[in-house]
């Protein structure tokens, strides 16, 4: 194992209040920008298609729209921060603070779309937000300022993550409708999950003369760029699939949860952590995505096919008085 005890760059030394404060508005433009791609996507896919998943015709449109593009350029600007955050506090406590945006999103989209925000969708969002909090006290209470890089546990921890967010992105393509934009967005956020966690071990490794001639850059490199590039994929089917809030809370739930586990077992993060905070962090990770799961049931994009009227309905009726 490699200990990264060598000398850093001063502008990315430890500051814990400035990381927290820097991923805080972070959360604001992966929010705005989350729901500007929404729109986007809501213009080139059927509302009334069972399967939504966009072909490559439909992204290859997707990404030379305006709209898109400036929402891209929106979350970049947030997650440019976001990695300087990750540069300047454990993995553990700067992950979890993304989950901000799902107020942001949940007030930005309503905004948009002019639906009431109902006391089940806040509930929702406050369950999300209390657990992720809890989470987030939890694992820094546990959490340790040097990070260790294992090759092997390395690769080990990425391909069960790989492997459990492609599952999941199955589900989004063929699982049943109602839960396709949960699915992928959840699949997505394994892989976002992941790429935090190679973020931080790819800042840890450049810190030291002759980087990229170590073994474990050359295993940390390519995971961070498969990660990013198939996270973003499945994000952009849970936006064709449903709204913005769902997937934005969903990734900003199960993304933290990914990336936390990870710096904490396979980083060595967690060298303080003990059985009673393992086991509140995990109650509190599955009180937080219950909070997503019950978002994507109350929200009003999913109650309106539940209630709507069949269109055979009427005229069936008609018949039947004639």
């Amino acid at each position: 194992m490699l200990p990264l005890s060598g000398p850093g760059f001063s502008l990315f030394e430890q500051n814990i209040p400035l990381a927290i404060a820097i991923v805080v508005c972070s959360s604001v433009a992966y929010a705005g920008g989350s729901t500007m791609q929404h729109v986007a996507v809501g213009r080139l896919v059927d509302p009334d298609a069972d399967n939504r998943a966009m072909g490559l015709r439909q992204l290859w449109r997707l990404i030379r729209t305006p709209l898109w593009l400036l929402g891209l350029f929106t979350i970049f600007i947030g997650a440019s921060a976001h990695i300087v955050a990750l540069m300047m506090a454990p993995v553990t406590v700067v992950q979890p603070v993304g989950i901000l945006a799902v107020p942001w999103a949940v007030l930005m989209s309503a905004r948009i779309h002019r639906h009431t925000i109902t006391r089940a969708m806040w509930l929702a969002v406050a369950m999300t937000v209390a657990g992720i909090v809890v989470f987030t006290l939890l694992a820094a209470s546990a959490a340790s300022e040097h990070t260790v890089l294992d090759p092997v546990a390395i690769a080990i921890g990425c391909t069960v993550i790989c492997l459990a967010g492609t599952s999941l992105g199955l589900l989004g393509w063929k699982g049943p409708v109602q839960l396709r934009c949960l699915m992928w967005a959840s699949g997505g956020s394994f892989f976002y999950g992941l790429s935090a966690g190679m973020v931080k071990a790819t800042s840890e490794v450049i810190k030291h003369d002759g980087f990229h001639g170590m073994p474990i850059f050359w295993v940390v490199a390519p995971f961070l760029v498969l990660s990013y590039g198939i996270g973003g994929f499945m994000v952009q089917q849970a936006l064709a699939n449903g709204p913005a809030e769902i997937t934005v809370g969903s990734m900003t739930t199960t993304d933290p949860i990914v990336a936390v586990t990870f710096g904490l077992v396979v980083l060595g993060e967690g060298v303080r952590i003990t059985a009673l905070t393992g086991v509140g962090m995990a109650l509190a990770g599955i009180f937080a995505v219950w909070g997503v799961v019950l978002l994507s049931r109350y929200h009003p994009d999913a109650i309106k096919p539940e209630s709507a009227t069949p269109p055979e309905a009427p005229r069936v009726a008609a018949q039947q008085n004639s």
